[in-house]
């Protein structure tokens, strides 16, 4: 039996594997968390337009229906919880001067006027962690403007 005595106890790699894993996993976690709280914020701004768009879209049929257009927002974010949601409709001439909420009078304008819907869609956003410099919630809102037609 040969014993190999010239081997340095220091060379022995057994258990290297786990101290560069005890290295590298909190680094991986700094970088993983705040990606997905990136793509979670991003998901809920893309929410929320999308809800704008649905209620304003609805408004498009039923100018006057406020209710309905809001309806149609909150219904457009089912994967999100908390939205709320404002419509308003109106005239304003052609070059977007001299609104008047609901028609209630017809705008003086040179030339015509039109009719319009606004959808505000928001949403507050949490993130995952709370990260120095920023707030810890942040309001998300869209607001979508189309006009109707014109008289």
């Amino acid at each position: 039996m040969r014993w190999n005595v010239s081997r340095s106890p220091y060379s022995d790699t057994e258990g290297s594997s786990f101290v560069e894993l005890a290295f590298v996993l909190p680094v991986f976690f700094l970088m993983f968390v705040p990606a997905v709280d990136i793509g979670r914020a991003l998901y809920a701004y893309i929410e929320v337009a999308s809800a704008a768009q649905a209620g304003a879209a609805y408004g498009l049929q039923n100018p006057s229906d406020a209710s309905g257009m809001q309806n149609a927002a909150i219904a457009g974010t089912a994967n999100l919880p908390g939205v709320t949601s404002t419509a308003t409709y109106g005239c304003e001439c052609s070059d977007g001067t001299s609104q008047m909420a609901s028609c209630s009078s017809t705008p003086s304008c040179s030339y015509n006027y039109v009719n319009y819907v606004d959808v505000v869609a928001s949403s507050t956003y949490v993130p995952i962690f709370k990260y120095p410099g920023l707030p810890s919630s942040m309001n998300i809102s869209k607001e979508v403007r189309l006009r109707v037609g014109s008289d």
